[in-house]
């Protein structure tokens, strides 16, 4: 301690809060450190809860002493994430949350004299709770709400009314809805009310934006937007084929093909009657016999007659052709230049060279055969070659996103690579301070009086005198070395040494 503080006084006033400002920096970082290592991660246990089932989960937690946050003004849960199974079985057999989205069990409890009306309005009530717990198992929808209108039945089927259905969706941030599930959602629930028509339902978001399709399925707005899907889904299919023959022909990135597919969407039906006149047909035959008797002895007379009916055959046909039938093909291809190695002095280097005519023919002759060609469609096919622009290849390859646990811990390694330079620097300060200001143990007469020198000036003036023992003898070293150590024994210890004074008297007397 003697030591430490000799060490402290010894500093400049620059020097000390230069080593009091990189300890307390040095101190909060670890002090961060250990609250973002200890601190827990926390997971969802249960969102869009209402104020009643929320505050009993808060309740069973505190009486748990399991640490939670609240988040979504109090509707939405967190525990920490090796926690969070057991507590929802926990809670599930808690029968929580159980008031949240009522679905089937609002029929446990029987009630004498409940009107038909309640009755329906209870059965509407839970078709919509379990319709929404049924939505909340897709990833996208955090929350969900649903409602159903089933009209009256009337006397007449003309006066009746179809009913409907909306469904508002609260979507996780990040995850957008795509079409085939608002559809899906659509026909969950136009399946689950009777007489009810996916056209029906009606799909928003928290935003107010429609989800659902609001064109009727055949209207010529659905047809269009139908038609131009199976545009994209036919050319897509096709480039698609092509490009796999090219890349394990070619190599990845050495081609891209396009494919412009034109379809023929009109609905045709034909009824054809053919007759073949060359070929008649029998239709009926009718032949008469008579019989004349003359005399008894002889034979009687026989007249034949025979009526033949022919009828030209018919053949009728109805046809009806399918829709979607593609009617020409454009087909686009783009070839990069051959890569040739060449070793010169030692040294590889890679050059493009044109492919030959021969190459050219026989890739073409591949997407031809991959995409159907057909010439009588009068089909179109380009294949061109020519160098590619220098890309990095890393820019063709997609890089799955960095799960957020890997976020953690590179936030956990960059903070405990800066706790340990923090460590160094301070370090490594300490001895650069201690290597300038510590003065060794064995200090003699000549380097403490150049030592009382340098502190006396000022810094801006101060001397580096050479040592003294190479001018000084050693005889008159020593003495002066031994009136030091006197004088300061006599400080530390006046009454010892007037004591050994007068013992010194009392002997030379």
């Amino acid at each position: 301690m003697n030591q430490l503080s000799e060490f402290f006084n010894r500093l400049t006033g620059k020097q000390k809060a230069l080593i009091g400002t990189v300890t307390v920096a040095a101190f909060i970082g670890v002090m961060a450190l250990v609250s973002v290592i200890s601190k827990p991660s926390y997971g969802v246990l249960f969102s869009n809860l209402n104020q009643q089932d929320a505050s009993k989960i808060v309740q069973i937690l505190k009486e748990k002493t399991i640490p939670f946050t609240l988040d979504d003004d109090g509707k939405t849960i967190l525990v920490p994430k090796e926690q969070l199974y057991e507590l929802r079985l926990d809670m599930a057999s808690a029968g929580l949350p159980n008031s949240s989205i009522i679905g089937y069990e609002i029929f446990d409890r029987t009630n004498l004299g409940i009107s038909d009306f309640v009755q329906k309005v209870n059965y509407r009530r839970a078709l919509e709770g379990e319709l929404a717990r049924t939505i909340l198992n897709l990833n996208e929808v955090e929350g969900v709400r649903v409602h159903i209108v089933t009209p009256e039945r009337a006397l007449f089927k003309e006066d009746e009314k179809p009913p409907t259905a909306s469904v508002v969706l609260k979507l996780r941030s990040g995850r957008p809805l795509k079409k085939e599930e608002s559809q899906g959602i659509a026909h969950l629930v136009a399946s689950s009310v009777e007489g009810m028509d996916a056209s029906n339902v009606t799909i928003l978001d928290t935003r107010g934006n429609v989800l659902s399709e609001t064109n009727k399925s055949n209207s010529l707005a659905a047809l269009t937007s139908t038609q131009y899907e199976l545009q994209q889904k036919v050319e897509n299919y096709l480039a698609e084929k092509a490009q796999r023959m090219m890349d394990g022909t070619l190599g990845m990135g050495n081609s891209f093909v396009q494919v412009n597919a034109e379809l023929d969407f009109r609905q045709v039906e034909k009824n054809l009657e053919q007759y073949d006149g060359e070929n008649p047909v029998v239709r009926s035959e009718q032949s008469t016999e008579e019989k004349t008797v003359i005399r008894d002895s002889i034979p009687p007379s026989t007249r034949s007659n025979s009526v033949t009916n022919y009828e030209i055959s018919k053949t009728v046909e109805h046809i009806v052709e399918n829709v979607g039938n593609i009617k020409r093909l454009s087909i686009a291809t783009v070839i990069n230049d051959k890569a040739v190695v060449k070793e010169t002095d030692g040294v590889k280097n890679t050059e493009y060279r044109s492919r030959s005519a021969e190459e050219m023919q026989q890739i073409t002759d591949i997407v031809k055969r991959s995409v159907g060609f057909d010439p009588k469609r009068n089909d179109d096919i380009s294949v061109v070659n020519m160098p590619f622009d220098t890309m990095n290849e890393q820019l063709l390859v997609q890089e799955d996103p960095i799960p957020q646990e890997w976020n953690d811990i590179a936030l956990k390694v960059v903070l405990i690579a800066a706790m340990a330079g923090a460590i160094v620097i301070i370090r490594s300060l300490l001895n650069r301070l201690k290597y300038r200001i510590e003065e060794p143990t064995n200090v003699t007469w000549g380097t403490r009086i150049s030592g009382e020198l340098e502190q006396r000036a000022p810094e801006s003036k101060k001397i580096h005198l050479p040592p003294m023992e190479s001018e000084v003898p050693i005889e008159v070293a020593i003495k002066a070395e031994r009136r030091v150590q006197i004088q300061d024994y006599i400080k530390k210890q006046p009454d010892e040494a007037s004591r050994l004074i007068k013992v010194w008297l009392s002997e030379e007397v």
